[in-house]
């Protein structure tokens, strides 16, 4: 007969194994509850960093600031005397001389910048059915608050504009609807009346000397520069309503005489300080120094001054002359002739040898 054995457990020993087996459950549990939230705040974390940099992004462009400011309004002065002309005469700064002009100052610099297209009068026929009455003025401007003026339908941009025109003896002669003089005189008081206030005239008379305004009369004639020597200084006139007047007074009380001459009255405006924008040459007579002028232009004009020419009731050589001084500084040209306004290739046919007997 087999025996058989019995094992009595020991329960001491089994609460032990049980107890150790609980503490090493609720040991993994702390362990992965911690990994949890460890993972969990590591998570929350890259999330706060991703939101914190999105918000530090910029949501908007930033716009510069525009300041603007007016002059206050001034008193309006007692009327000008021919004599305090000289000393009213230097340029001021652009809005000093209107009440009505505006500065306009940014305090950053913008990175954005509109380009203005320069309107230019077309080339080609122009104003063919219209005379010296009407006029060959243009309402036309160039938006960009720099200034601008037209004569004899030639726009120009510019704050500093300067008008050498012919006062020689010609100018007496008739043409449509008077003498060449009073229609020159018309249209000059017209394209000076319209300069802004914020731009700068003057008046260089010449026949066979150049004079202004300043020259001593009435035999301006006698007193103007010949052309030796040095040029005399011309001055800058703002065009605010009270020198515009008494420009138009002079241009309009100033006398015709003696032959033509290109070079004095060019040279005087060449040698403007500050220098001109645009120089308008207008002349009706074929000059003594033509051939001379074009072949010193680079010495008359350095700086490359635009001159616009205007041959006034002038075809033939002398019209070609005056195309080519243009055509050398970058100007424009423009033929007058029986009362027409002609431009490019209907003004060139005028400009032959065969129109100087006519």
């Amino acid at each position: 007969m087999s025996e058989i054995f019995v094992t009595q457990t020991d329960d001491a020993l089994l609460s032990a194994n049980a107890a150790a087996v609980k503490r090493a459950v609720e040991a993994q549990r702390r362990k992965e509850t911690i990994q949890s939230a460890v993972t969990a705040l590591f998570g929350f974390g890259v999330v706060l960093a991703l939101l914190a940099l999105i918000a530090l992004l910029p949501t908007s462009k930033e716009v510069a600031q525009i300041v603007t400011y007016q002059d206050s309004s001034l008193e309006e002065p007692p009327p000008l005397k021919l004599k305090e002309l000289t000393r009213n005469a230097q340029p001021r700064p652009p809005g000093a001389s209107s009440s009505m002009a505006k500065v306009i100052a940014s305090n950053i610099v913008s990175p954005i910048f509109v380009p203005i297209p320069e309107v230019s009068n077309p080339e080609g026929l122009f104003g063919m059915e219209e005379a010296f009455g009407p006029g060959f003025g243009s309402s036309e401007g160039d938006g960009s608050g720099g200034g601008g003026t037209t004569f004899f339908g030639s726009h120009r941009k510019g704050r500093r504009v300067v008008f050498c025109v012919d006062f020689s003896g010609s100018m007496e002669q008739s043409t449509s609807g008077g003498t060449r003089i009073s229609a020159l005189k018309n249209e000059l008081v017209d394209a000076i009346k319209k300069l802004s206030s914020n731009m700068s005239v003057s008046v260089v008379f010449f026949s066979t000397t150049g004079w202004t305004i300043e020259t001593e009369g009435p035999d301006y004639f006698s007193n103007g520069w010949s052309g030796v020597g040095k040029a005399p200084p011309v001055l800058w006139y703002p065009a605010n309503d009270r020198l515009k007047a008494e420009v138009i007074r002079q241009v309009q009380k100033m006398p015709v005489k003696g032959g033509t001459n290109w070079y004095p009255p060019l040279k005087m405006a060449c040698t403007m300080t500050p220098q001109p924008d645009v120089i308008y040459l207008l002349s009706d007579g074929a000059p003594r120094d033509g051939t001379t002028v074009l072949s010193e232009m680079e010495e008359i004009n350095p700086n490359g001054i635009p001159i616009d020419t205007i041959a006034f009731e002038l075809p033939g050589t002398a019209a070609g002359q005056l195309r080519d001084i243009a055509s050398d500084t970058g100007g424009k040209f423009v033929l007058i002739y029986k009362g027409k306004r002609f431009t490019g290739p209907s003004a060139e046919r005028y400009t032959s040898s065969s129109y100087d007997e006519n």
